[in-house]
């Protein structure tokens, strides 16, 4: 684990980003995770093609260069399209809304749900474990409760979180991966996979675009961003990571060759009272937003699924035991800012040159 301390944050031009560009696209890429750069050469098989569209509460940008470039983006949406389907709870007939009203009224009885969900509920239960049950994804109702991120947000009456709260509450759902379905033992429980349905979003999305013959491309969903193969230079790609402190300027950079990078901090969704920020993380053991060392945590991997499910769990463990999390696993590195300014690293960081910028 490596300490670094951040002695001045933020570079608004670190990236000089150009571009030759067709249709529906841009010279630059910004994300709440960073700013990804790339820079090509002028040519038909160089076409660009980008998009910007919005899916679960956030806008997905997808950038694909190639001949494939509009095919590839076009069919990535659709198949983001089909996953806002499964997985949004704003979404009244959302196959996560069919499933929990099905779940709690037959508690014990095995519900059938889609591979799709099969898939981030096993990630998010296995994460759940690996977490000490930090990462839980059977909070709904206490999210729903707090409403940060929606017109409605406010500090709940200390009772109803209390009332809500139930230790180790990702333990009460079984999910059989041979039946492809799930059975609650508790009708308190009430499924939200907003701390990894992004990530397997991006997985998917990227998978279309290969199936399309895409090979190189960008994507970024709110404080998720996936990059398939390298730039069309055969360089790899910049990403920007936010300073949390200052979130219009970046604190630094990590290059990438068809990794996700995504980052979770307490200035994404939030709202202040008397003086005090509310951000959208919250902790199943206190029902309120996360009160632990970091300010930002930035999962570096193959996939985005991991990536998204790892940021919140480390941002809920902090510091020390969310590090300590990271470099049991394989093939995944991270960064994460402290409330002190101070910047922890993951063992093997290196690789993927991370630039702090200093003063």
């Amino acid at each position: 684990m490596k300490h670094l301390h951040l002695w001045a944050i933020g570079l608004a031009g670190l990236l000089c980003l150009t571009g030759c560009t067709s249709t529906a696209s841009s010279d630059s890429t910004s994300a709440s995770t960073g700013t990804a750069a790339d820079s090509t050469d002028s040519s038909a098989a160089d076409a660009v093609y980008e998009d910007t569209q919005e899916f679960m509460g956030t806008y997905i940008m997808v950038r694909t260069y190639g001949e494939h470039a509009q095919a590839g983006a076009e069919a990535a949406f659709a198949r983001a399209k089909e996953l806002e389907q499964v997985f949004s709870n704003t979404i009244a007939d959302s196959e996560i809304n069919k499933v929990n009203g099905a779940a709690k009224a037959a508690v014990g009885t095995e519900i059938p749900i889609s591979a799709d969900l099969g898939n981030v509920l096993y990630a998010a239960l296995e994460y759940g474990e690996k977490s000490g049950g930090m990462l839980d994804c059977t909070i709904g109702d206490l999210i729903d409760l707090w409403g940060i991120g929606t017109d409605h947000a406010a500090i709940p009456a200390d009772d109803r979180i209390q009332a809500l709260l139930r230790p180790e509450g990702w333990s009460d759902v079984r999910y059989d991966a041979q039946s492809s379905s799930l059975s609650f033992s508790s009708d308190a429980v009430t499924l939200n996979f907003g701390a990894v349905a992004k990530g397997y979003i991006s997985d998917e999305m990227k998978k279309v675009l290969e199936e399309e013959g895409v090979t190189s491309a960008l994507m970024s969903l709110g404080g998720n961003v996936m990059t398939l193969g390298t730039k069309p230079d055969g360089s790899s790609w910049t990403v920007a990571i936010t300073d949390p402190f200052s979130p219009e300027s970046l604190m630094g950079s990590v290059t990438v060759t068809g990794q996700a990078v995504v980052t979770s901090g307490n200035y994404e969704k939030y709202f202040e009272e008397n003086g005090k920020r509310y951000h959208h993380i919250l902790d199943p053991c206190t029902g309120a937003p996360s009160e632990s060392d970091v300010v930002s945590t930035t999962i570096i991997a193959d996939k985005g699924i991991d990536c998204d499910a790892l940021s919140t769990a480390t941002f809920l463990m902090g510091a020390d035991a969310g590090m300590q999390l990271i470099d049991s696993l394989d093939g995944i590195e991270a960064v994460f800012i402290q409330s002190d300014g101070s910047v922890v690293t993951s063992k093997h960081i290196d690789k993927y040159q991370l630039q702090v910028n200093n003063s």
